[in-house]
């Protein structure tokens, strides 16, 4: 594929990128014949990466820790499930508008469904990534008990499966559910939600 004037431009914007999403993405436009490109790119600003988006008129982009509740912020239009959760991983700029989306959700959703399912846990972390897997537990009737900064020493006392949402490593003797990117189920749970972003992209192009 060539690029030229009317290739779409899509992208993720995170303080630590990756290539995992440019590999799955430029795979997925190649054999789907499809005249678009994506590109991780470091960012520590979000305004200056929005602004960037609509100046260059990107299609869309993903979004990691810490950006996923602030750019509710820049949202011009909220998806009813971005509502719910409180926080956005996908965005698609609409002419200049931008439509903030969820997608890590149903990621984690899929991960419960077909790799794993629970009666109980405990998640590690209320940041956005929490916020959408506290939503697919309610989605699935999970029971959840979220630990943060306020009741970290619950650890001690807990007997559930913890579902790690923070970037750091966790201590703890029981079940650890790491959903951390360079970890296995990470990369599962991330595979996931790039096919539900994916036809987010197709569905707006």
């Amino acid at each position: 594929m060539k690029i030229n004037k009317d290739t779409k431009i899509y992208c993720s914007f995170s303080e630590n990128p990756g290539n995992n999403g440019c590999i799955f993405f430029n795979k997925k436009f190649k054999k789907n014949n499809i005249n678009a490109i994506y590109k991780s790119f470091y960012s520590n600003n979000l305004l200056n990466s929005i602004n960037a988006v609509k100046a260059l008129n990107f299609s869309g982009f993903a979004l990691s820790m810490p950006f996923k509740i602030d750019v509710l912020n820049y949202a011009n239009k909220i998806n009813q499930e971005v509502k719910r959760i409180g926080s956005s991983n996908t965005i698609i700029n609409d002419n200049g508008k931008l439509i903030a989306y969820n997608t890590d959700w149903l990621g984690v959703l899929r991960f419960f469904e077909e790799i794993k399912m629970y009666d109980e846990i405990a998640i590690a972390g209320n940041g956005g990534f929490s916020k959408a897997i506290q939503y697919a537990c309610k989605e699935l009737s999970i029971k959840f008990e979220v630990i943060s900064r306020i009741n970290w020493g619950r650890f001690e006392s807990l007997n559930v499966p913890v579902f790690n949402a923070t970037p750091i490593d966790l201590t703890y003797s029981g079940e650890i559910i790491d959903g951390r990117p360079n970890t296995k189920i990470g990369k599962t749970i991330a595979m996931f939600q790039a096919e539900e972003q994916y036809k987010l992209y197709i569905k707006w192009m």
